[in-house]
């Protein structure tokens, strides 16, 4: 039996930065997903996974689409799996670095803009 593939939704609202960021934590114990996007949100989630596998930490496998008519009412939604690169742990490693010294930095910078104001 196998076990289905664990869903990552895209909300419309989201925008690319974000969805990039929520997908690497998402797929750190996970070795492949589905990025699921409706309608409103499939162009910020194409964008997201394009960029990722761009900058070489996920490829994708299969692109669909389905479409299912509930009360009446069409719904529609793009699924892409993804699964992460053999260089993601070392990139995602090397990331939260880089993310970490600059909120020190940007933590530095705001105490002594305080300490100046005073």
């Amino acid at each position: 039996m196998t076990e289905s593939l664990k869903e990552f939704r895209v909300d419309p609202y989201d925008n690319t930065k974000k969805i990039m960021h929520l997908l690497k934590e998402f797929l750190v114990p996970n070795n492949q997903i589905n990025v699921v996007c409706n309608t409103n949100s499939a162009g910020n989630g194409a964008r997201a996974v394009e960029t990722l596998s761009k900058l070489g930490y996920i490829a994708y496998d299969n692109i669909k689409t389905e479409t299912n008519i509930d009360n009446n009412r069409r719904k529609t939604r793009l699924i892409i799996t993804v699964h992460k690169t053999k260089d993601f742990d070392k990139l995602y490693k090397e990331n939260e670095e880089k993310r970490k010294q600059f909120e020190e930095q940007k933590k530095k910078e705001a105490n002594t803009e305080g300490e100046t104001k005073k």
